[in-house]
């Protein structure tokens, strides 16, 4: 018999087209985020291996200044991407929001039906506020290119009249300007378009049309219609935790072999690394701890690697099941937390993979680069002769963001159709939890194109608590 409990309510939930800049928006934010792991991969790397050169552990004094001075390189480059990552994300962030109210306000003025409800996804970005993180952005980055233009005019003041100076101090007033307009626009220009925005799309769809359709998914959850399928991790999974810790053995096995390489100095109140020696089968332990390190960080891509195609593997057969179980008219519910993954917009693991790389991938290619070109300080002779490796290195990495960015984009574009089938026929809501002050998104739990952006639910609440 078939599980449908939306037979005989026209009302369902609808994800509407955005259009290219709307999905290139949103595959922007999730490929922007797994970027920022990379980049995070790298500040580990630089901070482990940037330890051993300092300290003299990796016995070879032109290795151990190479490494060092890239290193320095390479922590000033990872700063200047997290500075562009935060601006991107934030512009990202507000197209995705901007991009989708306008489909859905254009959707209503072309006559979208009533029944056709926004899906909470898409409601979230209408009822949101979608400027948020670019004034964020502005107004801190106003905050302390002001602080720093006030140092530099005291300098100037101080120094007299320095042509150097003062076109430093230009330049950091007039981006701290810039930052604060910004913030200023975002708050008192992006923001009320898109609150009369909201309003047109609430006009279109009544609490009423909201209420019947989140009606069928509501019901669904207070039934437990769905099966629970087991809660043993799949093999994907398994990969993936024993990739972490290999990643984890590999970082305590680098910090071991520092950390019993040096001992305190009595009578120093700083840090110094006093070289100490052990017996012979310690010290070949010790002196591998580098390798150790290289190896399981090795076995651990290439299990996370292992663990993604899996992972990619079973979704492929969950969309084909579910496709099955939408053509038969007497299938029963699936599975709530395959309905849960499936009705969502999601970032394919090989994509997550990519960008991850890439982010890693350009702080080393371009602190090379810079290096051998002499923009460091020092080693240029060693790296000059790898400027053209680097060039490519680099060109790769962004190949490798923009496939992933192009990949995301095509995935949600072509699973639109899928998602809507399965929020017509079987609704799920999106899981949600509390922050710290015991509130969510009202997008989350049910209708909210009328009424407040959020709702207080409790401290530690969970969509998953009855």
């Amino acid at each position: 018999m078939s599980d449908d409990g939306n037979q005989t309510n026209p009302w369902h939930l609808y994800e509407y087209e955005v259009g290219l800049a709307g999905e290139t928006a949103r595959a922007c934010v999730h490929s922007l985020t797994s970027f920022l792991i990379g980049l995070g991969c790298a500040f580990a790397l630089i901070m482990g291996v940037g330890l051993l050169a300092e300290e003299d552990l990796l016995d070879d004094p032109g290795l151990e200044e190479a490494v060092d001075h890239l290193s320095r390189m390479s922590m000033g480059v990872l700063l200047a991407f997290v500075l562009v990552v935060c601006a991107a994300g934030a512009v990202a962030s507000f197209l995705r929001e901007s991009t989708t109210s306008k489909a859905i306000v254009n959707a209503a003025a072309r006559g979208a039906s009533r029944y056709a409800v926004p899906s909470p996804d898409q409601v979230r970005s209408v009822t949101g506020k979608p400027a948020e993180a670019l004034a964020f952005f502005g107004w801190g980055n106003a905050a302390l290119a002001g602080l720093l233009g006030v140092i530099g005019l005291i300098v100037v003041l101080a120094e007299g009249d320095d042509a150097e100076s003062m076109l430093i101090f230009s330049l950091v007033t007039g981006y701290a300007l810039i930052m604060a307009f910004v913030g200023y626009a975002s708050s008192h220009l992006l923001t009320p378009a898109h609150e009369r925005r909201h309003a047109r799309v609430a006009a279109h769809w009544s609490s009423n049309d909201e209420g019947h359709a989140w009606k069928p998914a509501k019901q669904a959850r207070r039934d437990g219609a769905g099966k629970k399928t087991p809660s043993r991790p799949s093999i994907a999974k398994r990969c993936l935790y024993g990739a972490a810790g290999l990643w984890l053995g590999g970082a305590l096995a680098l910090q071991m072999s520092v950390l019993t390489r040096c001992t305190s100095t009595p009578g120093i109140g700083r840090y110094e690394c006093e070289e100490t020696t052990y017996s012979s089968p310690i010290e070949t332990l010790i002196a591998g701890g580098v390798w150790i390190f290289a190896v399981l960080i090795s076995l651990g891509v290439l299990l996370a690697a292992i663990g993604v195609l899996f992972d990619w593997r079973q979704r492929r057969s969950e969309r084909a099941e579910l496709r099955t179980r939408l053509a038969d008219p007497r299938s029963e519910r699936p599975a709530e937390d395959l309905l849960a993954y499936h009705s969502q917009r999601q970032t394919h693991p090989l994509a997550r993979v990519g960008t991850t790389m890439s982010g890693a991938g350009l702080v080393f290619s371009t602190s090379s680069y810079l290096v051998g070109n002499g923009l460091g300080l020092g080693s240029e002779d060693v790296f000059a002769a790898y400027r053209t490796e680097s060039l490519a290195a680099m060109v790769v990495s962004v190949g490798m963001f923009v496939a992933a960015l192009l990949g995301t984009g095509i995935v949600n574009v072509r699973g639109r159709e899928l998602r809507n089938a399965l929020m017509e026929r079987w609704p799920s809501p999106p899981s949600w939890s509390a922050d710290s002050n015991g509130k969510v998104q009202r997008a989350k739990r049910g209708p909210a194109l009328h009424g407040s952006r959020e709702v207080k639910v409790g401290k530690n609440k969970t969509s998953g608590q009855r």
